[in-house]
């Protein structure tokens, strides 16, 4: 293996070499980095960590909006051998303390907006010992903890390097995913690993110095590690904003010359027709599913696609073999694309559930592996069962069903794990119901998710089903209420019913595809009864 240059923090120091004054990181404040003021905030940052006394190995949990110092903050970590752990900025109450204790971080960076949340769960925290509230103007009181500003953990920093760049088999990122089965796990993720991602989920050869690409991302999400190294490694810049906002999207794409974005802002196609339309900068589509209008958009601003698979534990095993090579199957399933040839080489199976290979155009679980060494995950923190599930025969395995055709298009069919895809967000069905249990009124329930629209990988919605106590009256609108305060506001769900009985197979498993089959009109819609979900 190749290891000049794997790793964002190696790379970025190359280029503030090569070229330290050209533009890096922009964000929609109108804030601009080059090369080599990215260095020189990352090399800031993790003099700051190293101060703290944060070294080699240590897990550092965030809370973090996508901005500049949630960036240098993380390179400042990997800089001096220390591992970032972004959560989710929904995450309250058991969730936090289970994302806090299973990493056994003994620092913790937030907002200031989010210190309620730690407040709430302090004493249920076994291995916390030092809190950062990066945006503070004073110190929060109260918390048990060593409590420092932003402007006290950086103040009189001599920012010289770290003592080594990380290397390709160093954690890069741990990552929380969705669990199944179980709590959310949390994917170890190597520089390795990150680098082959961001060097297949784009064509790279086709991008240069000119490129922009745009980031809404959290920096929870892979897209947020994943999107800054892609425009490292054509020399170009990254555009980054707190959160992702539709509506905002379309004039700062125009603000700031986006070459290259994940959604395409459809708002242009509401614009009358100009003859310079076709002059935009964006040029370049990261399209992992079909869209509605997207050859309207295409044809009139002169735009291209690609698209890719991949997931947290992977690094795009499956990608279009060139640009506008979408493809649907005669039943409507929109092809993902096609074994990714080359580095890091790649292999694929479709099999059943005693991983046995499927015949040919029979759905089946798509297995994974790769030749090159630390170019998928390290395993699940702290977790070896969900290693050794994930894990078996030799293979990683996805979870997800597929079906492969004659030329070697795979095509994605459906989850196999209870997951549930709303709003960019794998949501586990095991979590929602964990919070709905906790209501004294409810005796079981089940979660699954609901698709608005027949097309190939359209959004979905979840559909929580419930069984009363006896004797209850709870509403779903009650039921609801209740809820908002207590789950992540991505996991209230939209459509409740009661029920007298789950569906159960001989082994008492609940029958989810009998609940997914049953009629949307007998339940409660929660956007219909207008209550709104608060921020």
């Amino acid at each position: 293996m190749d290891t000049n240059c794997i790793t964002l923090p190696a790379l970025l120091r190359a280029r503030a070499l090569e070229v330290p004054d050209k533009r890096y990181l922009i964000d929609i404040e109108d804030r601009e980095l080059s090369y080599r003021e990215t260095v020189e905030e990352m090399d800031r940052w993790g003099a700051a960590y190293r101060r703290l006394g944060v070294g080699e190995g240590d897990i550092i949990v965030t809370m973090q909006a996508n901005t500049i110092e949630s960036f240098a903050g993380w390179l400042g970590i990997s800089s001096i051998g220390a591992i970032e752990a972004p959560i989710n900025n929904d995450y309250r109450g058991e969730m936090l303390v289970h994302a806090l204790n299973l990493t056994r971080a003994e620092t913790f960076v937030l907002l200031d907006q989010f210190v309620g949340r730690l407040e709430a769960i302090a004493d249920q925290l076994r291995y916390l010992k030092r809190v950062i509230v990066i945006d503070a103007v004073a110190a929060p009181r109260g918390l048990p903890f060593d409590v420092l500003t932003g402007q006290e953990f950086l103040a009189g920093v001599d920012g010289a390097p770290g003592a080594r760049d990380p290397a390709p088999w160093d954690i890069g990122a741990v990552l929380f995913t969705s669990g199944t089965t179980g709590s959310s796990k949390a994917v170890r993720m190597p520089w390795g690993q990150i680098h082959s991602t961001a060097i297949g989920t784009l064509p790279l050869k086709d991008f240069g110095p000119h490129d922009v690409i745009f980031n809404p991302g959290p920096t929870y999400h892979v897209g947020a590690k994943v999107f800054p190294f892609i425009a490292a490694l054509v020399g170009g810049s990254h555009v980054m904003r707190p959160f992702i906002s539709l509506q905002r999207m379309s004039d700062e794409y125009r603000k700031c010359g986006v070459t290259t974005a994940f959604y395409p802002p459809f708002a242009w196609l509401d614009e009358p027709p100009r003859a310079d339309d076709k002059d935009v900068p964006l040029h370049n589509l990261l399209m992992p599913i079909q869209l509605p209008r997207i050859e309207e958009f295409k044809d009139r601003f002169g735009c291209r696609t690609y698209s890719a698979y991949s997931m947290t534990e992977l690094s795009c095993p499956i990608v279009d073999p060139d640009w506008n090579t979408g493809h649907v199957s005669p039943e409507g399933f929109v092809s993902c694309g096609k074994l990714r040839a080359g580095y890091p080489g790649y292999e694929l199976r479709l099999v059943d559930e005693n991983d046995q290979e499927v015949a040919p155009g029979v759905a089946g679980e798509l297995i994974v592996r790769s030749a090159v060494p630390w170019t998928m995950n390290a395993g699940y923190l702290n977790n070896p069962e969900a290693d050794a599930t994930a894990w078996r025969n030799g293979w990683f395995h996805t979870g997800d069903a597929f079906s492969r055709d004659a030329e070697g298009r795979y095509y994605f069919r459906d989850r196999i794990k209870d997951c549930i895809r709303r709003r960019m967000e794998n949501i586990s069905s095991f979590e929602v119901e964990s919070y709905v249990k906790k209501h004294p009124h409810v005796q079981d329930c089940a979660a699954v998710a609901v698709k608005l629209a027949d097309t190939p990988g359209a959004d979905e919605e979840i559909r929580l089903v419930v069984i009363r106590r006896t004797d209850t009256d709870i509403d779903a609108a009650g039921l609801t209420q209740w809820l908002i305060p207590r789950m992540p506001r991505f996991m209230v769900p939209r459509f409740i019913e009661f029920i007298d009985a789950l569906p159960q197979t001989p082994t008492l498993k609940v029958q989810k595809a009998v609940l997914r089959n049953r009629p949307l009109a007998d339940a409660w819609d929660r956007e219909k009864a207008g209550i709104e979900l608060p921020r």
